[in-house]
């Protein structure tokens, strides 16, 4: 499992003073790309040698509101990884308490078109999925 922190910024917040749902599934795109870039391949890194990592379906579901300057963790799990595509899920957490899950799955693309994960990419997750 992999965490991320971060406290929720004010501009995050709508009219309720909650933290706006669209702004979960860029929590959970940062917390992908610090977890990648934890593993030593950063998204750059994959762009660089003409590989896009893309989403193909995202899910959350809400369950308690979280505010301004609340201190989120967000765990990040690798919960399924095949030769072309993969699914992350997520919880996040204030104090102990779950405020939200979701999950997203992934795809590699190149030149606009899927195809298998690269052999570094999924040689680095396949490693994190059998611990």
């Amino acid at each position: 499992m992999f965490t991320y922190r971060r406290r929720v910024h004010f501009y995050e917040t709508d009219a309720q003073g909650f933290m706006h749902h669209s702004n979960y599934f860029r929590l959970f795109e940062e917390t992908r790309g610090e977890f990648l870039r934890s593993l030593g391949l950063p998204y750059s890194e994959l762009r660089k040698k003409g590989f896009e990592v893309v989403l193909i379906d995202a899910f959350a579901k809400y369950l308690r509101p979280v505010y301004y300057d609340d201190l989120l963790e967000v765990h990040l799990n690798l919960e399924d990884l095949t030769r072309v595509k993969f699914v992350f899920s997520y919880t996040v957490v204030v104090e102990g308490e779950l405020k939200a899950k979701g999950k997203t799955t992934h795809c590699v693309i190149k030149n606009s078109k899927p195809i298998k994960l690269p052999n570094e990419l999924y040689n680095l997750l396949k490693e994190i999925k059998e611990f």
